[in-house]
C-alpha cells in the first residue's frame, strides 16, 4: 500500500486548520512519516520613499486613532485558535524592519503548533516561507523531496471557488508531488472515497496514473474502513458523428460497434482492477456511458463522497504542466476534498534558483 513519508502541511490563517493539522498527524502516525508544517507570506517591498508633493494649505480633519477607554478588549493567547482566528496579515508595503518581526512571530506561532504535535510522538519540523505562496510551497517540496502537500481549502465566496482557489489550482497544475486539498468542514471520518481512473490500451502514461490513483485509493480506503467507489467513463465518438449525421450508420451496425466498444473498456477496467486485492474491502466498480466532468461529479454528489482520488495530465509537447479539461470540470464542481496525482515523470516549471 502506498506510503507517504515526508509530508508537507500548509497552514493558513483561516478557520479549520486544526482538522488538517490533525488529519496530518494521523496520516503521520500510522506511515511513521515526517510532517514539515509551513506558513506562507506573500513577499514584501519597501515603499517607495518618495519627497512629498508640495500641496495647498487645507483645514485639519479630527481623525481619532484610539478606540474607546471603556471598550473591553478581549484578551489574546498564542493557542492554534488564536493562529486560526486572527486576521490574515499582508505585509507587501510594510517597512523592513516590521516584515522580519512579523516573520519572527509567524516562526514563533509555528513552534508552539509544532510543541503539540510533538507530543503524539510525530516527528516534525516548521517553517515561515516568504514570497508568491504556490510558488514558495512548491520550492519547499524540491528542497525537502516532499511526498505529499496537505492544504486547507481557501475560503474565497462558495465552497465550490474556495476548495479550488487560486493557489491550490496552482499547485495541482504545477506541484510535482500529490496535493491534498481538504475541506475541513468533513468529519474526521471518510465513509465514502471516489478513486476516478481511465484506463485505455496502448496509452502507457494514462495506465500508468491510473495505477497511482489506486494504489492511493485503496490504501486510504483500507486505513479509513469505508467504500471505495471505483469509477471509469466512457464516450464512443462514432456515435457522436452518427447522432450529428455527419456519418451514415444502420441502426443494427452502430449498435454492434457501441457494444464492442463498451466491451472494449469493461475489459481494460477489469484488467486494471485484477492488480488489486479488493475481496476485502467494501467497494463498488461503475462504468458509466457519458462525459466525465459530469458523470464524477453526479457520482460523488449521489453518494456523499467525502474524498475523490483523480489523476491530472500533462499536454503532449508542452513544457510544464497543464492540468486536463475533464479534471478542470470535475474540480469545479465538487464541494469534497480531492487528493490529485501527477503522472511519473512530470517536471514542475517551478526552479529553485528562480
Amino acid at each position: 500500500m502506498k506510503r507517504f513519508k515526508n509530508i508537507l502541511v500548509v497552514l493558513d490563517h483561516e478557520s479549520g486548520s486544526e482538522a488538517l493539522i490533525k488529519r496530518a498527524v494521523t496520516l503521520g502516525q500510522r506511515n511513521q512519516a515526517r510532517l514539515t508544517v509551513v506558513f506562507v507570506i506573500k513577499k514584501a517591498t519597501m515603499l517607495h520613499q518618495a519627497e512629498p508633493p508640495v500641496v495647498a494649505e487645507q483645514p485639519v480633519i479630527d481623525i481619532i486613532e484610539e478606540i474607546p477607554c471603556d471598550t473591553p478588549v478581549p484578551v489574546t493567547s498564542k493557542s492554534l485558535q488564536d493562529f486560526q482566528e486572527r486576521i490574515p496579515i499582508t505585509i507587501e508595503e510594510l517597512p523592513q524592519d516590521v516584515q522580519e518581526y512579523i516573520i519572527q512571530e509567524e516562526q514563533h506561532n509555528l513552534e508552539q503548533i509544532v510543541a503539540s504535535i510533538r507530543q503524539t510522538g510525530v516527528q516534525v519540523s516548521s517553517k515561515v516561507l516568504s514570497g508568491s505562496p504556490f510558488v514558495e510551497i512548491i520550492r519547499e517540496v524540491l528542497r525537502g523531496e516532499h511526498d505529499l502537500v496537505m492544504i486547507r481549502a481557501e475560503s474565497r465566496g462558495g465552497l465550490k471557488e474556495a476548495l479550488f482557489g487560486r493557489t491550490t489550482m496552482h499547485l495541482m497544475r504545477k506541484c510535482p508531488c500529490p496535493v491534498w486539498v481538504m475541506n475541513p468542514a468533513q468529519p474526521k471520518h471518510y465513509s465514502h472515497i471516489l478513486a476516478a481512473v481511465d484506463p485505455t490500451p496502448f496509452y502507457e502514461q494514462r495506465n500508468a496514473l491510473n495505477i497511482q490513483i489506486l494504489d492511493l485509493a485503496t490504501s486510504l480506503a483500507h486505513r479509513e474502513r469505508c467504500r471505495l467507489l471505483i469509477i471509469h467513463t466512457y464516450t464512443s465518438t462514432l456515435e457522436s458523428h452518427v447522432q450529428s449525421g455527419r456519418i451514415n450508420v444502420p441502426p443494427r451496425k452502430l449498435d454492434e460497434w457501441c457494444r464492442e466498444y463498451r466491451d472494449t473498456h469493461r475489459r481494460s477496467l477489469e484488467e486494471l482492477l485484477r492488480l488489486y486485492d479488493l475481496e476485502n474491502l467494501e467497494h463498488q466498480v461503475y462504468l458509466l456511458k457519458g462525459e466525465a466532468g459530469r458523470l464524477i461529479p453526479a457520482l460523488a454528489a449521489a453518494k456523499e463522497v467525502e474524498l475523490i482520488v483523480m489523476g491530472t495530465l500533462s499536454r503532449s509537447g508542452v513544457a510544464g504542466f497543464f492540468i486536463g479539461n475533464t479534471a478542470e470540470k470535475v474540480l469545479r464542481q465538487v464541494d469534497c476534498s480531492v487528493l490529485t496525482v501527477k503522472p511519473d515523470g512530470f517536471i514542475t516549471p517551478v526552479k529553485l534558483d528562480a
